[in-house]
């Protein structure tokens, strides 16, 4: 019973000191008691909601309340009051009064400020079921609170910082051992406060040697008071034999509530110490708990992806280039059609007879080409043989044109009869008379060039070859750049060396600070964040040992000793949502790409003319097209954008409220994704199908910095 007091003065409290309105249906207020405490003494936060008979029965569902985040304070979630809401009565109206409350913990001295609190209701606009309902929102009180430093006067000399009403206990592991045997020593310390950030007691073995091991942290926040546990354990090896007491083990702490300085002595400890051969000098160290493996050694930060590169779209983009190229030089020349003195050429060289009407098509047009001949030249006797002289050909070569003219005219109307000497003679008249004929007057009045065979301008095939030779230069850039090498930060290296010496001295908290400061310097790279991560885990901070350990594994996919760490998680590792990516997306990609080329390749000997496999490019192209996909699938996997880790102890929630109904108590190092927020509530999903509300302070980004 004496446990519950506290819980009921508090809701007291709230219920019977803040002011009503009693003209709102709606009364929202909050409170901190004491609003004036030392550091590392409990602040309750109590948040009362009024609601008067008449509102309580429109309200179709519970109100959402969203509670303030507090800076520079550690906050614990307390039971929300049991039994029936407590009632106030103010004149007429008769309220119903929820209260919600936290315990807050000042770090600093200093003056805090407690942002308001909010709440969210929804009120129907008229009495029919299916009715709209109108949102409202108010806020509470914004409070302050004060934090002293323990007074000096009184203060004992080896006071560590520890606040509260606390207890010491010691134990050892066995009672009976040889000398030079290691033994461990665990000392409790309990009681009420901020069990957290107790420090370790000064420990004097004059009998043997101690050294410092774990650290293990219990809270209770089942009552309106914050109280827990916090056990610290020593390797303590005897040199002495006998029968040994520890002598007890001296706490000095201040009691907030007594406002004074007292000492917590554990009882004295028995052990018994058998003769035995004596362990080297070292021993203590050599028994203690071999921590995980660290590396070693700091390669810096991965280059940066090639699909990340400007080389990278250079080269997708300039692949097609050459098939275009070619398939545009043989379009052109497939679609310009032979000029008629070609026609007529290649009548002549025909092996087979040429029919006299085709040789008369071909000869006539490859005259008017040449020169300007109207209907009635072809049709009249001589008319011709007049043409050409007028163009400068001799009387003989324009009778020749005139009789081959003459003879097409009879083979074509006359029966078209079909011979291989009539086109040869044809085409040999037709060269004749444009070698005797005078060169036309172009549009400056120079004379035009004579008839010479059609010169081409730069081939589909030459710029084709143009274009790959871009093509490899870009495929050049986009290694050079994919394979560069950004070099390490030197104060990067720095932070990372030292925080290897602090690991190796067992200095964990040293060597967790150095790493995570290496790790946001050079945030690719992956040595800094396993480090971080193994470091996180000898502190038994299994959230931030997860968050270190993802980041690396993502980095480096196929690294196997990250894959190991994550299972020796508590919380499954391997969902849809927590397994990181077991292909990294720059190896896709560039397979992608590989596949891209290839078919380029094949479209652009196809297109050159020469034979090709039209199925292999078809395959290559597809191919690309879906590691592509699966590239990028997998750099949104390595990036964790949306992804998080949640802290030991943390309920997920069914609504964002704190008196809300709880689903389950989540593991430390549970990843999940991020579906939303409200204040500071976050809406997230987990493997398992699960999904809830937790605060927003409960989590720890995945996602890092590219």
């Amino acid at each position: 019973m004496p446990a519950l007091l506290p819980l009921v003065i508090a809701q007291l409290a709230i219920v019977a000191h803040a002011p009503i309105d009693t003209t709102s249906g709606v009364n929202f207020h909050a409170m901190a008691l004491p609003d004036t405490v030392y550091v590392g003494q409990q602040v309750t936060y109590q948040v009362g909601v009024f609601l008067d008979d008449e509102l309580r029965m429109r309200l179709r569902r519970n109100p959402e309340f969203v509670p303030p985040d507090p800076r520079a304070m550690l906050t614990y979630e307390l039971p929300a009051p049991s039994g029936a809401p407590a009632v106030r009565r103010v004149g007429t109206h008769q309220y119903e009064v929820h209260v919600f409350q936290r315990a807050m913990f000042p770090l600093e001295p200093g003056r805090y400020v407690i942002p308001p609190a909010q709440l969210a209701y929804a009120l129907p606009l008229s009495q029919s079921f299916f009715s709209r309902e109108e949102t409202h929102t108010i806020a509470a009180e914004s409070l302050t609170v004060v934090a002293l430093p323990p007074p000096a006067a009184g203060r004992p000399g080896d006071f560590g910082g520890a606040v509260g009403e606390l207890r010491v206990a010691s134990r050892f592991d066995s009672h009976a051992i040889r000398v030079g045997d290691p033994v461990l020593l665990t000392i409790v310390v309990e009681g009420r406060g901020n069990v957290k950030l107790l420090p370790r007691p000064a420990l004097t073995v004059a009998w043997g040697t101690a050294v410092a091991a774990d650290e293990r942290v219990t809270v209770d926040t089942t009552t309106a008071d914050v109280r827990g546990t916090k056990e610290f354990d020593w390797i303590v090896t005897p040199h002495d034999t006998g029968t040994l007491v520890l002598a007890p083990v001296r706490y000095p702490y201040f009691d907030p509530v007594a406002d004074r300085y007292a000492l917590a002595l554990s009882a004295p400890t028995a052990l018994r110490v058998s003769p035995g051969a004596l362990a080297a000098s070292d021993t203590a160290t050599v028994s203690l708990p071999a921590p995980l493996a660290i590396r070693s050694d700091f390669r810096g930060s991965l280059p940066a992806p090639s699909y990340m590169t400007p080389g990278f779209a250079v080269l997708a983009v300039v692949a097609p280039l050459p098939a275009l190229a070619f398939g545009v030089g043989r379009r052109r020349r497939r679609q310009s059609p032979p000029r008629p003195g070609a026609r007529l050429r290649a009548l002549a060289r025909a092996r087979l007879p040429a029919d006299a009407t085709a040789v008369r098509r071909a000869f006539v047009a490859a005259l008017a080409e040449r020169f300007t001949l109207a209907p009635e030249t072809l049709s009249s006797a001589g008319g011709l043989a007049r043409s050409l002289r007028r163009e400068g050909v001799t009387e003989a070569t324009g009778r020749r044109a005139e009789q081959i003219l003459a003879r097409l005219d009879q083979g074509a109307y006359g029966g078209g009869t079909s011979t291989e000497r009539l086109a040869s003679s044809a085409y040999a008249a037709y060269q004749a008379v444009v070698a005797e004929a005078r060169q036309p007057l172009a549009a400056s009045g120079s004379p035009a060039p004579r008839e010479t065979p059609r010169r081409r301008g730069p081939s589909g095939g030459a710029a084709g070859v143009l274009v790959l030779a871009a093509t490899i230069g870009a495929m050049l850039a986009a290694v050079g750049a994919a394979s560069a090498d950004p070099g390490t930060d030197q104060a990067a290296a720095q932070e990372f060396r030292e925080g290897v010496v602090a690991y190796a001295a067992r200095d964990f908290r040293a060597a967790a600070d150095r790493f995570v400061g290496a790790a946001r310097l050079a945030p690719r790279a992956p040595d800094a964040w396993a480090n971080a991560g193994t470091a996180a885990w000898a502190l038994a901070d299994t959230a931030d040992a997860v968050v270190g350990w993802q980041r690396a594994v993502r980095l480096e996919p196929l690294a196997p000793d990250m894959r190991e760490r994550l299972g020796l998680v508590r919380a499954p590792q391997d969902g849809r949502l927590a397994a990181p990516p077991r292909v990294g997306a720059p190896l896709v990609a560039d397979l992608a790409l590989a596949c891209w080329l290839v078919a380029c390749l094949v479209w652009a000997v196809r297109a050159w003319g020469r034979r090709a496999l039209p199925r292999l490019a078809t395959a290559a192209a597809l191919g690309a097209v879906l590691l592509a996909l699966l590239a990028i699938a997998l750099d949104e996997g390595a990036a964790a954008r949306g992804l998080a880790v949640v802290a030991g102890g943390t309920p997920l929630l069914v609504s964002p409220a704190l008196g809300a109904e709880h689903r389950a108590m989540l593991d430390a190092g549970d990843v999940a994704r991020v579906d939303g927020h409200d204040g500071a509530w976050v809406r997230i999903e987990l493997d398992g199908d699960r999904e809830g509300w937790v605060e927003s302070d409960r989590l720890t980004s995945i996602a890092r910095d590219r």
